[in-house]
């Protein structure tokens, strides 16, 4: 095998240093840059790794460039909701609340529960905590699989898997 010339080893080199890290690193984050644009989920979140173009009226998949009115983003975690219209839906995935001890409650869930982000202040491991329903209560953000909300606004975390 002929050993690489000087000049080939140095554009090999000159590539791979020059090379972006990643498929996000020619558009800010949509979820980071712009919160509000991105729904909570929990951590399974489907991965789309595509990059978006967003706008007031809502968020696709970019073709060539963005129409006017919208701008480039990239979105890590999401789904294509709208084949047709190629519009995307962008999450921000959060850590299940029933995998740090204290936050949920063992039992059978309710027929009410549903799935939905908390905000959670206090000592959030495993002593006392005050979970709100949302995600702007300035605390640690988990995201509650079998939820209920009470009459104070906080929220009750239902584990399931714990009950039997």
């Amino acid at each position: 095998m002929p050993k690489p010339t000087r000049p080939a080893s140095l554009a090999l080199l000159l590539a791979l240093l020059l090379a972006p890290a990643d498929a996000d690193a020619t558009y800010r984050d949509l979820c980071t840059s712009s919160p509000g644009a991105c729904q909570h989920t929990g951590p399974d979140a489907p991965v789309l790794a595509a990059d978006v173009c967003h706008g007031s009226t809502g968020t696709w998949l970019m073709g060539s460039a963005c129409p006017t009115g919208t701008w480039p983003y990239f979105v890590r975690y999401g789904e294509v909701v709208d084949p047709v219209t190629n519009s995307v839906v962008a999450y921000i995935p959060l850590d299940n609340a029933c995998d740090n001890p204290g936050l949920c409650v063992d039992g059978p869930v309710p027929p009410d529960a549903q799935p939905y982000p908390m905000c959670c202040t206090g000592n959030t491991s495993g002593g006392d905590s005050t979970c709100v329903h949302g995600v702007d209560c300035g605390g640690t953000l988990w995201f509650c699989v079998d939820g209920v909300s009470n009459m104070d606004g906080t929220v009750t975390c239902f584990d399931a898997a714990e009950a039997y």
